[in-house]
């Protein structure tokens, strides 16, 4: 079959509005996230059997700060 088709969308929500989309990353090959603890940085993860990479990224300007992989 045809590889899964995953976008990852950052939004900026206030009060009294509609959300809005600040980035989004269209057919990325992540399957999970991990927020840091303060906020502000994320980590987008391809893991199990097909992968292993890892995309470390600041949300306030979402600049790629590293790319790794980790088997």
């Amino acid at each position: 079959g045809d590889a899964a088709n995953v976008c990852i969308g950052f939004y900026q929500v206030n009060t009294g509005q509609a959300p809005t989309v600040l980035k989004k990353f269209e057919r990325t090959p992540f399957n999970h996230l991990f927020w840091s603890p303060m906020g502000q940085f994320i980590v987008l993860a391809n893991l199990g059997l097909t992968g292993g990479a890892l995309e470390f990224l600041d949300t306030n300007d979402f600049t790629i700060m590293n790319v790794s992989d980790h088997y």
